[in-house]
């Protein structure tokens, strides 16, 4: 039985979603402005600050910086939060309930008392503000998204599968490779995808441990300069970049979802469940 929302239910729903979107939706429709300042509403509609935008090497090498930086903070991340995840979810051991919280630790922490922590830290390995130890910075920060999305597809999770393929010869790399990971897959991509997101978007983190050249921190420079609406405008780029990202991962998710899920008596012979099933009886 489906639940019944009434007007109240809906009316709440839609104000929460408003509430959440119209900040992306001001910035955007700011940067189709035809003035030289950050007005709402506009006092006309242009598209000359997207080429003022496209055309700035600032915004174009913060972009690029970025866009590094998250992919490969992205990656580690999922490595490392799928490796934590499968190894909370598969073995009890003392203190699991401790290493569990420690990994999801930086979603509680403040990211500004996060990045100051790394910045010390940098000097005990006698390393500095730059393009390693950011991505190091923002797989840390990630780290906690990957685990928790990993851990709720090991929910409904058989490892009596994986005792199957062990027990038939293959070995711990290809069970992983060959059973675990296509169930768990959905989790491992929203995960990574999450990471990438938190790790394109983050001030706070690199402004302690980064040179100060990726695309957010170089807007809000832009921001405390002179503000003009070519600002609104990168930043309804990688909006639309970004949306762009998150259809194809829902995309590849269904497609998956597809594949594994078994087909319904009768399909292969072309028939509805129903007329399958009144033809076996």
């Amino acid at each position: 039985m489906k639940p019944q929302f009434g007007v109240a239910e809906r009316f709440h729903a839609a104000a929460v979603l408003l509430f959440l979107v119209a900040p992306i939706l001001v910035a955007m429709i700011v940067a189709f402005s035809s003035g030289n300042r950050l007005d709402f509403p506009p006092p006309g509609l242009s598209l000359r600050w997207f080429g003022v935008a496209l055309g700035n090497e600032l915004f174009i090498d913060g972009l690029l910086v970025s866009l590094v930086l998250a992919a490969a903070s992205a990656v580690l991340a999922t490595i490392a939060g799928t490796g934590a995840a499968l190894a909370i979810n598969h073995h009890r051991f003392r203190g699991r309930s401790l290493v569990q919280a420690a990994v999801m630790l930086p979603i509680a922490m403040p990211t500004i008392v996060l990045g100051l922590g790394l910045l010390f830290t940098l000097s005990i390995y006698d390393m500095q503000p730059g393009l390693l130890p950011t991505i190091l910075g923002h797989a840390v920060l990630g780290l906690p998204y990957v685990v928790a999305m990993v851990t709720a597809a090991l929910a409904s999770y058989d490892t009596s599968l994986e005792r199957a393929s062990l027990n038939l010869g293959a070995g711990p790399a290809r069970t992983f490779l060959r059973v675990t990971l296509p169930l768990i897959g959905n989790g491992v991509v929203a995960g990574g995808v999450s990471a990438f997101m938190i790790s394109l978007d983050n001030i706070s983190l690199s402004l302690f441990i980064s040179k100060g050249d990726t695309l957010p921190l170089r807007l809000m420079q832009q921001l405390q300069s002179y503000a003009d609406p070519s600002v609104a405008a990168i930043a309804t780029v990688v909006v639309g970049l970004s949306a762009a990202g998150f259809l194809l991962s829902l995309a590849w998710g269904a497609r998956r979802r597809r594949l594994v899920e078994p087909a319904p008596p009768g399909a292969a012979a072309g028939r509805p469940p129903a007329e399958s099933k009144e033809a076996t009886a």
